[in-house]
């Protein structure tokens, strides 16, 4: 469990934080308009994206000129990956990209321009059921929180901009995740809680989120989340956190009503403290600075963490796995399908600065919900929404 509230000058770190990390997106931008998931990557569609999302958090405005040059570079890109394949794709890389292009064409104000219908339409031609039961939705297979989200988005995006009837399919949607739920909140076995989890779980609650849909174990979700929780107030099952792992977790321990209680608060006063101290020269954020150079310091962490799983053994099990796992050589740096370009573990990218910020602007936000009207959430489902857009406060 966490340590105690740090003593920590929040407001103008978080002020400092807002403006170096505007720095560090401005290196990664290119002047064609696209934009680098880290200044040494090559230009990708998933990168812009990103660039479009943190500068959105951070309620940075873009030209005319701008909006129409990326409006037209994702639709025109994300219609281009489309053409890459003969049957309809319904691989996680494809439709990422797809709920990507969709939340950013939102924050342009170009949605409604182009609601890409025909790609969001071909993606609900399979019966709900037959999807959720493909991927393992119901059941916590790895990477099935992802497409269970991406099944909802596209629902709600049919109902809301397409003028299609799919409610009672969102209604399907809802009713069997709420039927499958396990004791501590969330998808999968109950004998222990682990990090896949909450990870996998979280993205079904960002719908959740967006339908207003309350659940019983919303509480039990929660405090399971918080007891995974390492001394600096990360989430990750490997030292020094992670941009997903910890956003996912802040998300969970933020969506309730009311006053957050004492250790949830030092718990994420505690993790802020962490992601700020862990902003990089360049004003970048990046996986985990824990993780590589090999040193006794660090792989000494690894074994706290896994000693402190002692007593549920799904997760003593995953973090050995991910202790033993990530020493390989194959994980000295982290390959992804959002470039072809492979990053250091402590590299500045701007998937881990959109995430470290969202973390940081959540937790300001849950401390004090006025603080909603200086962050820039994304009205769209999926990633980047907040419970409190369009809130009278």
């Amino acid at each position: 469990m966490c340590g105690s509230e740090p003593m920590i000058n929040f407001d103008e770190r978080m002020r400092q934080a807002r403006f170096r990390v505007s720095e560090f997106a401005k290196l990664c931008f290119s002047r064609d308009g696209m934009s680098r998931l880290t200044p040494n990557a090559e230009p990708t569609l998933f990168a812009l994206c990103f660039y479009i999302f943190l500068a959105n958090l951070l309620r940075e405005s873009f030209s005319a000129t701008q909006v129409d040059v990326m409006s037209r570079m994702i639709r025109d890109g994300i219609r281009s990956e489309r053409k890459k394949f003969s049957v309809v794709p319904m691989d996680k890389p494809y439709r990422q990209l797809l709920c990507f292009s969709l939340s950013a064409l939102k924050i342009l104000g170009s949605l409604e321009n182009d609601t890409l219908d025909d790609l969001v339409l071909e993606q609900i031609d399979k019966p709900i059921s037959d999807q959720l039961e493909a991927y393992g939705c119901l059941t916590g297979a790895p990477g099935a929180g992802n497409q269970a989200m991406f099944v909802a988005i596209f629902l709600i995006h049919c109902r809301d901009y397409l003028q299609v009837d799919t409610q009672s399919l969102i209604d399907e949607w809802v009713q069997k995740h709420l039927d499958a739920m396990n004791r501590f909140g969330f998808w999968g076995p109950n004998r222990g809680m682990t990090h896949l989890q909450f990870q996998n779980g979280y993205h079904q609650y960002e719908i959740f989120d967006y339908l207003r849909v309350k659940t019983k174990r919303m509480k039990s979700a929660a405090y399971q989340t918080l007891s995974l929780c390492d001394a600096a107030g990360h989430f990750a099952p490997y030292p020094g956190g992670g941009g997903c792992f910890d956003y996912d977790a802040v998300t969970i321990l933020t969506r309730g009503e009311g006053k957050l209680d004492e250790e949830v608060t030092n718990i994420l006063l505690t993790l802020a403290d962490s992601i700020l101290s862990g902003q990089q020269d360049d004003g970048g954020f990046a996986e985990s600075l824990m993780v590589r150079p090999r040193s006794i310091e660090h792989f000494s962490l690894f074994i706290s963490q896994i000693m402190s799983a002692i007593g549920n053994w799904p997760l003593f099990i995953e973090r050995t796995r991910y202790a033993i796992s990530l020493q390989r050589i194959k994980h000295n740096r982290i390959t992804t399908h959002w470039s072809h370009y492979s990053r250091a573990w402590g590299e500045s990218n701007l998937w881990d600065s959109w995430f470290r910020m969202s973390s940081l602007a959540r937790i300001e936000i849950a401390l004090d919900s006025r603080a909603i009207k200086t962050w820039g959430f994304i009205d769209y489902p999926g990633i980047g929404y907040h419970p409190l857009l369009g809130s009278p406060l």
